[in-house]
């Protein structure tokens, strides 16, 4: 391997030699720039070097490298199968050890960036025999409609606000599941963190299995969950009950609050046994993940209580995706968690896939003085296929005028 790394560096020092010369600077930063990269950046070692070397060329401190996309690994796996998109590929081909040799020779983190519920698009069965879906097919969420995933149409999913197949996180075997698939990843491979993405439900209509619903029962009693609905739970419900009809409501709203805190937890349970075993396997590895930028909502609507988890110290950087809105709003993201997050580092998600090339760098602009640690831009091959996005950045965050083509 360390010929093979020899010419790998060879190679990416030739391609940052051709960047502009204006793009690599050597200005400490005070925030850190990174970014997240699919997968669809690791089907062979030529898109592995561009990767590096453009993160090289302007200046990127780390890479949040997706290799677990859906239930499939872009990395060597005792736990988890090949992706199909890396037929053709030699078998010792091995995207996340690649990244990473690459990635050292310019003192790049890299965090692996593993999707957790999210396990396949659907609906067709995945094609490797040995993927979750076909080993626990138990494990698929259940709609409020008694059905499971894996019954849904493409059309009753994107109707249903879902990009495809997820496990329940309140299977109970589950979060040890994914605990080792984690403490794998950290334990095998010299990443710097690893980053955890749909660590949530699909959304409030899914998660009514009956094993679920009984475990909730059993623990809380009350009401059958499949009858309370989805409540908004607006400043009304702190307000006194007014006759029969305010009391019914009162009575719907306060087993809605137990049911959505009784999911949360379960999503926390997952969190939680991932953080430990990510730890146990190296401590110094950092504990990341991806959030939905409104707490509230992201506690109510899919239960990501990321709030608590920054309270409890469950995560070294949390990276909420704030893909709308200008700095300003950002801004006042970082200062409402600047006295709840401890320790931990806020990395502010920027989206180039849905802005002009001049976005990223007038959020950097706008966020030089608030209380954030750096920002994160999904994705890499936005920035790739908007030339501009990248040098732009580097420049504004380096002081220079953005001169945007």
């Amino acid at each position: 391997m360390g010929k093979e790394k020899n010419l790998i560096g060879l190679g990416l020092a030739l391609l940052v030699l051709t960047a502009p010369a204006s793009a690599v600077a050597d200005d400490p930063r005070a925030q850190v720039r990174a970014l997240w990269v699919t997968t669809e950046s690791l089907y062979n070692r030529g898109e592995i070097e561009r990767l590096v070397a453009t993160a090289a060329a302007y200046d990127v401190d780390a890479l949040f490298v997706q290799v677990r996309r859906a239930g499939d690994a872009y990395y060597k796996s005792a736990t988890e199968p090949r992706s199909r998109k890396l037929e053709g590929q030699a078998e010792t081909f091995d995207p996340l050890a690649e990244v990473i040799a690459a990635a050292r020779l310019f003192d790049i983190e890299v965090h692996a960036w593993l999707n957790v519920a999210y396990v396949w698009p659907g609906p067709e069965m995945p094609p490797m025999a040995d993927h979750v879906a076909h080993r626990r097919p138990e494990w698929v969420t259940v709609g409020r409609d008694g059905r499971r995933m894996t019954r849904y149409s493409k059309r009753e999913m994107a109707r249903a606000d879902a990009e495809g197949w997820y496990v329940d996180p309140a299977e109970a075997a589950f979060a040890d599941y994914f605990a080792a698939v984690a403490a794998e990843v950290a334990r095998e491979y010299d990443v710097d963190g690893v980053h955890l993405d749909f660590i949530r439900y699909p959304n409030y209509r899914f998660g009514y299995g009956k094993k679920a619903r009984t475990a909730y029962l059993q623990e809380r009693g009350g009401q059958d969950p499949i009858l309370l609905g989805y409540h908004k739970l607006g400043e009304d419900v702190f307000r006194p009950a007014v006759g029969y009809e305010g009391l019914t409501e009162r009575w719907f709203d306060l087993h809605t609050l137990e049911w959505l805190e009784w999911r949360a937890s379960r999503v926390t349970r997952v969190a939680a046994a991932a953080r430990e075993a990510v730890k146990v396997a190296d401590a110094e590895t950092q504990f990341s993940a991806a959030l939905w930028a409104d707490p509230e909502h992201a506690y109510r609507y899919v239960g990501q209580d990321w709030l608590g988890w920054l309270e409890g110290g469950l995560v070294d950087i949390v990276c909420p995706m704030t893909y709308w809105g200008d700095a300003a709003r950002l801004a006042g993201l970082a200062r409402r968690l600047r006295e709840r997050r401890g320790d931990a580092r806020l990395y502010v998600g920027v989206g180039a896939f849905n802005h002009d090339a001049s976005y990223t760098a007038a959020i950097a602009a706008g966020l030089a003085d608030a209380p954030v640690d750096g920002i994160i831009i999904f994705d890499y091959g936005s920035c790739w296929r908007k030339p501009a996005a990248l040098p732009t950045l580097a420049a504004v965050v380096h002081g220079e005028p953005a001169i945007c083509e």
